[in-house]
């Protein structure tokens, strides 16, 4: 079991990379300009976990991840039982 919530959580990260290598979709799904910006000039480093937090509210997936010194909660939709879609980023 742990192996398989392993390869869904290396799946939610996939599509969050992803996501930040297409600049045109972070300005579409940030959730203010301020996280867009941000997004946008650090795109090019690396997410990392810091505390693995993981919640899900009816279809939504919010997975929180850290870029650079700041945290980030990426919202996630299931496509399927691999794939994933962000469809929204908040920074804090």
């Amino acid at each position: 079991m742990l192996f398989i919530n392993d390869l869904i959580r290396k799946r939610m990260v996939y599509a969050c990379r992803a996501t930040l290598m297409d600049k045109d979709k972070i300005v579409q799904i940030a959730v203010d300009e301020k996280t867009a910006d941000y997004l946008k000039s650090n795109s090019n480093q690396e997410l990392y976990r810091v505390d693995d937090f993981i919640s899900k509210e009816d279809d939504l997936i919010r997975y929180k991840l850290c870029l650079k010194k700041r945290s980030f909660d990426f919202y996630l939709e299931k496509k399927d039982f691999w794939n994933y879609k962000v469809v929204a980023i908040k920074m804090y």
